[in-house]
């Protein structure tokens, strides 16, 4: 894990160290998705109005077209850079909208399949999910009630905890029926949350749409799973004056829109936050360095600089767990209440 961390901090170093558009750029590089992976600029030579030109270097990830009369392109897209980027892809008869989109250059309507950084990741971590999952459930048949061994040794624990310290305490007689989707939860965030501490990571969980998934499923389990007293306290709130119902039912109705919200800005904003702050503390080498003009400023607080990094790191550690332990009991905790039978 050490290795990983010191790993993506010499790529932010080198980024920032060559690359043309400072520590603010690159952190919101980081943080933005896109079609590849940038790890950095390359100074290599001049341009014609005497600034110095950069070259990217970035791993492409596959671009995927859907073309109505030449049919599937798949190809790589060479270059950072919109400038790059437009070149590349009008050599092969398309072209990038300002918005950032790929258009054919004949002007007729296609279908983009093409993978960004967080969906590849997304796909990885889903990949590796099903292979935990397979794993485990071969042991289980092999071994039958003999202690596991490999993978389920340790899928174990957390399909314990999760069933017996949130799924149950607030679902329970219903608790076996949603302890799947649970755990899928739990363990879909907390690989997504460690994966984004990896290098060449991608912001997942501090993706807005991906929070925004997640919140909508459970909204919509929820309510589907919502039972006659759920809604009457919704509506027509039981036991009072006709007046306070009427009062009742808008806050009751908000409440039913707030609660997911908390769970997508929660998440989303907790990530996204560890993200800015271990690029800015690494940052502060490199700004006062160019502030001061003094290479013996930027050694001077890097040292600072790197521990208070390795600090928050730690931190973002202990956060990947607990923001999918979160995430999970408050899905639970909305999913018992819309299954509570009346008094």
């Amino acid at each position: 894990m050490k290795r990983s961390l010191l790993v993506l901090w010499a790529f932010g170093a080198y980024a920032w160290a060559g690359g043309g558009e400072g520590p603010a750029g690159f952190i919101l590089e980081h943080v933005k998705d896109s079609y590849d992976w940038h790890i950095t600029d390359i100074p290599w030579g001049k341009n014609p109005d005497g600034t110095t030109h950069y070259v990217a270097v970035s791993i492409p990830l596959p671009r995927i077209i859907y073309h109505p009369t030449r049919g599937l392109s798949v190809f790589f897209v060479q270059g950072h850079t919109p400038q790059e980027i437009r070149q590349n892809l009008e050599s092969r008869g398309f072209t990038l909208t300002p918005e950032g989109k790929i258009a054919a250059l004949d002007c007729q309507p296609i279908w983009d399949f093409s993978f960004t950084k967080t969906a590849f990741q997304l796909l990885l971590v889903g990949l590796f999910l099903l292979w935990i999952g397979v794993s485990a459930a071969r042991t289980y048949l092999q071994r039958g009630v003999a202690p596991p061994k490999g993978t389920a040794r340790w899928l174990e624990p957390i399909v314990l905890f999760i069933r017996n310290e949130v799924a149950r305490p607030s679902l329970h007689h219903h608790a076996d029926r949603f302890l799947p989707y649970l755990l899928t939860v739990f363990s879909f965030i907390w690989l997504s949350n460690l994966f984004g501490l990896t290098p060449l990571n991608s912001n997942i969980m501090g993706n807005i749409t991906l929070t925004f998934l997640l919140a909508l499923l459970t909204f919509l389990l929820v309510q589907l799973n919502g039972t006659k007293a759920y809604w009457q306290h919704i509506f027509w709130y039981p036991g009072m004056p006709v007046w306070l119902k009427l009062f009742m039912m808008p806050i009751e109705l908000i409440s039913m829109f707030t609660k997911p919200f908390a769970l997508m800005m929660r998440l989303f904003a907790n990530i996204l936050a560890g993200h800015l702050m271990t690029l800015s503390i690494v940052g502060l080498i490199f700004i006062l360095a160019a502030v001061l003009k003094s290479a013996a400023a930027g050694f001077g607080v890097a040292i600072f600089s790197v521990a208070l990094g390795l600090f928050v790191m730690a931190l973002e550690t202990l956060v990947a767990a607990l923001q999918a332990y979160i995430f999970t009991m408050l899905t639970a905790v909305f999913l018992g209440m819309a299954l509570e039978e009346s008094h």
